[in-house]
């Protein structure tokens, strides 16, 4: 039942927008040159779950807008619009990238003979440049989606039913990065679980840290938020 108000959730949405606008940075190659060996994989595990978890709580959100507009005009909420266009940015980032696809004549990633400031330049222009396409993809397909995929999950009762949908959502978040992964990395699903296994346990404290830090914070601020 859509009955929360997007402002009381509003600081959960600016909080994984950042979440979110750190991961597409991440994938700039100078960036990603200077993070530690298992944090592209780390990022990449933490946004799944992170959306899902978007997705749990957007599906219970009353933006008292008319049912008739075009879901991209309903969301009345510039936190929610930002979490979930750069959650899509990073997804279609991580797509094109993978697979060295351009839109167009213009590639995500500049060639690698520009200075360092031209390829940033280029890079944050692309970026941005995506991210209404990326709402609109994300309130026409990311959106609905989550929202089907989580509307179990949001008929548990009372607050406990509220905690377990939430963890219940994370989980189901991790479940799909792991398919993301297997996707990007291996058509084997064995080597993507022995590449996170043998990322764990090269720096087990840092991996399981940021991973923690990264989906239970905003999960426990948007539960506290929720009840005030």
């Amino acid at each position: 039942m859509a009955d929360l108000k997007p402002s009381k959730v509003a600081p959960y949405f600016v909080i994984v927008a950042l979440i979110h606008i750190g991961a597409v940075a991440s994938r700039f190659d100078l960036v990603a040159a200077r993070l530690p060996e298992p944090t592209a994989l780390v990022i990449m595990l933490a946004q799944f779950p992170l959306l899902l978890l978007s997705g749990f709580f957007e599906g219970q959100l009353d933006y008292g807008t008319s049912s008739t507009m075009p879901r991209w005009m309903q969301i009345n909420s510039r936190p929610v619009k930002l979490a979930f266009t750069f959650g899509f940015t990073y997804v279609a980032l991580v797509v094109l990238q993978t697979w060295d696809i351009s839109i167009g004549s213009i590639r995500p990633m500049p060639p690698a003979s520009f200075s360092p400031i031209v390829r940033a330049l280029w890079f944050a222009g692309f970026s941005l440049g995506a991210s209404f396409p990326c709402y609109l993809a994300s309130a026409g397909i990311l959106i609905p989606l989550l929202r089907a995929l989580t509307w179990p999950l949001r008929q548990l009762p009372g607050r406990l039913g509220s905690v377990l949908g939430a963890l219940l959502a994370l989980a189901l978040g991790g479940a799909l990065g792991v398919v993301a992964l297997t996707a990007v990395q291996s058509s084997r699903l064995h080597d993507v679980i022995a590449g996170i296994q043998a990322t764990i346990a090269r720096d087990p404290a840092l991996a399981i840290g940021v991973i923690l830090a990264t989906v239970l914070a905003p999960m426990l601020l948007g539960l506290i938020l929720k009840r005030e």
